[in-house]
């Protein structure tokens, strides 16, 4: 998150020295004002991470599930690429597909399962 808010602030930072530079400055207010709240914003973001993360002390899953805090933050896991999370999984489970689907007996059997199982689903 962090990243893309001081992103943001070099965005209306440009743009503010731009009307700067062709001399409308009292049109430069606006983007210099969002340039420091996205500034300011990316700090507190960045110390409230820093925080909680020495509080579950540097543990990247306890860290994201702790619900107590009112001011969430998000953590950049080193160990997971860029789009994936820890809890995404890319193996078949057999509840990813319908009790009729002619793979779900082996997706049951590999994941030591005896086969399709009867489920009541309620209407």
């Amino acid at each position: 998150m962090v990243p893309l808010l001081l992103t943001l602030a070099a965005v209306a930072a440009l743009v503010t020295i731009f009307l700067i530079a062709i001399g409308e400055t009292s049109l430069a207010v606006g983007p210099g004002i969002l340039m420091l709240i996205l500034v300011l914003g990316a700090g507190f973001d960045e110390v409230t991470a820093r925080r909680k993360l020495e509080r579950h002390g540097e543990s990247t899953p306890e860290f994201d599930a702790d619900s107590r805090d009112s001011f969430p933050a998000m953590t950049d896991d080193e160990d997971v690429p860029l789009g994936a999370t820890r809890e995404a999984h890319d193996e078949l489970d057999p509840h990813d597909l319908p009790l009729d689907h002619p793979s779900r007996e082996t997706v049951d059997e590999r994941n030591g399962r005896p086969g399709p199982r009867e489920t009541t689903r309620r209407p």
